[in-house]
């Protein structure tokens, strides 16, 4: 990839340079014949997700992250470029009580293991079996980075959007959330809203313990979920971000989609178009994960997409209804 260009969730692990970026071929979706109807404002459907979801405990979790990066034209002696769209996806389980998870990752040069956590994520090259032509591979040691000192706090750089900061970021949905019509995903009739959500909001929304309890762990969670926002809210070209949400007959989130912007380098300073979705399913499937133990020697800074000037304009909305997804970890769902 041209060194211009940018690179999400690229990870030093064991001298593997690993680009997890994305080209979303997204989930599918179709008609419902039981029409979901929350009750609620199409706003209040939305913010209200977050802690109807999360009380649900645990889920599996699936997801495609998208890049695309735009042509860029001759400069002087500096060649044209063409334009890139490269893919990640991961799968894997979340226990939101503890904001835990544990996500197995596909991007375009391997494959890698990641816990993420509110303050940290620890990545590790996986193991790969031999084969006629090459020897098995162990998994190498596991690194850690500290997700205050990613520049784009972590939302994109891991590879995979944390369901955590999902909620968090569901704190800065704006007014003017419509509701699109009666979906399906995995079996499970939904409704689908369209809107849009501001970064910055959400996290200045983020003042306090997680929840009622108040509890030292829970202040720290949201302290750390707090920063994390904060960081996304300059690293990206506009601090609104336009989403799609789908909710089942519970008000859980089944479904987010949402795209960020990126301003790349160089003289004509071109936007990358980064599309994450997110589906979740299985609630309430055992979850045990623990952080991972490492050592200062296999600590290295992730390297994160360049940080950009930000920008007062709101990005136009795009069709991000998906066609088709990856096969899900298990066939079980909720």
């Amino acid at each position: 990839m041209n060194r211009r260009r940018i690179a999400i969730g690229v990870s030093s692990v064991s001298g593997l340079a690993v680009v997890a970026a994305g080209a979303m071929s997204m989930f599918g979706s179709g008609g419902s014949a039981n029409a979901v109807d929350l009750h609620a404002t199409p706003v209040a459907a939305v913010t209200g997700a977050a802690g109807v979801t999360a009380g649900a405990g645990t889920a599996q979790t699936d997801t495609v992250v998208t890049v695309a990066n735009p042509a860029v034209p001759a400069q002087g002696k500096t060649p044209a470029v063409a334009p890139q769209t490269l893919t990640m996806h991961g799968a894997g389980l979340f226990d939101f009580t503890k904001q835990v998870g544990s996500v197995g990752l596909t991007v375009p040069t391997g494959a890698l293991d990641e816990v993420l956590t509110p303050a940290t994520v620890y990545v590790r090259r996986s193991a790969t079996a031999a084969t006629a032509t090459a020897a098995a591979v162990p998994a190498s040691a596991w690194s850690r980075t500290a997700t205050a000192e990613v520049p784009d706090g972590d939302v994109i750089s891991g590879g995979v959007t944390d369901p955590a900061l999902i909620f968090a970021m569901l704190g800065g949905v704006q007014p003017g959330v419509r509701e699109v019509g009666q979906e399906v995903v995995r079996g499970v009739p939904v409704v689908h809203y369209q809107g849009t959500l501001d970064l910055a909001q959400a996290a200045s929304a983020l003042t306090g313990p997680a929840s009622a309890k108040g509890a030292a762990a829970e202040a720290a969670d949201a302290v750390a979920d707090k920063q994390a926002l904060t960081n996304a809210a300059h690293a990206f070209t506009t601090t609104k971000v336009p989403f799609d949400a789908y909710l089942d007959a519970q008000g859980r989130l089944r479904r987010f989609v949402a795209t960020f912007s990126f301003l790349e380098g160089g003289p004509t300073k071109p936007v990358a178009q980064v599309t994450s979705a997110t589906e979740l399913y299985g609630f309430g499937t055992p979850v045990t994960v623990a952080a991972p133990k490492t050592t200062p020697a296999t600590t290295p800074a992730t390297t994160s997409p360049t940080t950009p000037a930000p920008a007062e304009s709101t990005p136009g909305h795009r069709a991000t209804t998906p066609s088709a997804h990856p096969t899900s970890p298990t066939r079980s769902h909720k």
